[in-house]
């Protein structure tokens, strides 16, 4: 029995170190597809091909609906989209909303679609025709419109940062057309200057055919918190709590921007400081059981500064975890517990289509780009 027992040690002890070994080979891969220059830091070959699309907006929506549909939306009411891939778009015009900021926008397919404004003026609009006209569907007064999410063609939540202390929910049960807040007894209160970062529209993510994760962050001018929180709703928000706290600082610039969850137990919340592009000290933190609890790994293999956007595809088995920022892009491959550099070109969102073959990113002064896998 000893020897047996012996035996069976070695053998698990092997598979263990197997198992340890193909993690590493994976970041080494990944490094390797991605190098850098030891002299600057830099990374010398990038996944992003830029395109031009011909505006100056500052995007911040994305939706990759499939490997042929994107919809982008941003500053100066752009909504712009594509139904080949990529290879030709549109630039839509939204009746008496060129001065909306829309940070959100969720595609259904190539004709319909639905963006969210920000701002003073938080209102919500759905076009049926590709973009050629666009119905005003909602608007709330003092709200501040974060993110929109849909489980399916019917079924979508939209979220918003405080009104009268509580986290402002309103639901939809006909793909956008008409919403309907969530009762007053159902919101979540808020902390003081505890709110959601409107800076991709991911701070809020469905998964199944139920549940909902929001991020969350702020504090008080002046003040700061050690740890971050979440909202779960597991009944298509209709009713909320809170999940464990999450080990991302918050302050009035920082804490959760992003969520991603590969089912409804494993997933990552990025984020950090966006007035501290750089630093990495508090900027994820990963759960394996649907946010009741939340850790930063160990040893520490952050995404190399602030992220407002995390997304995934799968290539084969593998699931690869894509950061974006403004000052860089991070990949893992394990679920969010370490990143590897893999870009220098600072985005605001990313997405990748179902099938994991068709990736984009957008930001900045009418920043878009595809990903190219290498």
């Amino acid at each position: 029995m000893k020897n047996l027992s012996v035996t069976c040690f070695a053998i698990l002890l092997s598979i263990a170190v197997v198992i340890v070994l193909c993690s590493g080979i994976s970041l080494a891969q990944e490094k390797e597809k991605f190098p850098v220059d030891a002299s600057t830091d830099r990374v010398v070959v990038s996944p992003w091909r830029s395109i031009d699309v011909g505006t100056t907006a500052n995007f911040r929506g994305l939706h990759v609906v499939s490997d042929q549909v994107i919809w982008a939306s941003g500053s100066q009411g752009s909504v712009i989209s594509s139904a080949d891939g990529g290879e030709t778009w549109k630039r839509h015009t939204i009746a008496g909303a060129q001065e909306l900021d829309f940070r959100d926008v969720h595609g259904f397919d190539d004709g319909t679609a639905v963006v969210i404004s920000s701002g003073d003026l938080a209102r919500v609009y759905r076009t049926s025709n590709g973009g050629r006209t666009w119905k005003a569907c909602g608007s709330k007064k003092d709200a501040f419109f974060d993110s929109i999410s849909f489980w399916d063609d019917q079924y979508g939540v939209l979220m918003s940062d405080p009104i009268d202390g509580k986290f402002w929910i309103a639901r939809s049960r006909d793909g956008g057309v008409t919403w309907r807040s969530v009762k007053s007894k159902n919101q979540a209160l808020a902390g003081p200057g505890e709110a959601g970062f409107a800076a991709s529209g991911t701070n809020m993510c469905v998964v199944g055919e139920a549940t909902c994760f929001i991020g969350l962050g702020g504090a008080p001018e002046g003040e700061s918190r050690t740890s971050s929180r979440i909202l779960v709703s597991k009944d298509r928000g209709s009713t909320w709590r809170f999940g464990g706290p999450v080990p991302i600082a918050r302050n009035p610039s920082s804490g959760i921007f992003s969520m991603w969850f590969a089912d409804e137990s494993r997933g990552v919340a990025v984020g950090g400081d966006y007035l501290d592009e750089d630093n990495t000290t508090s900027n994820y933190a990963v759960t394996e059981n649907g946010g009741r609890t939340w850790t930063t790994p160990s040893p520490r293999m952050p995404p190399s500064g602030y992220r407002s956007c995390v997304a995934s595809f799968r290539k084969g088995r593998e699931v690869k975890v894509v950061a974006v920022g403004p000052n860089g892009t991070d990949i893992s491959t394990d679920l969010g517990n370490k990143w590897v550099r893999i870009s220098n070109k600072g985005f605001h969102a990313v997405s990748f289509s179902p099938s994991g073959k068709s990736g984009w990113a957008v930001g900045a002064d009418g920043s878009v780009a595809r990903w190219v896998l290498p």
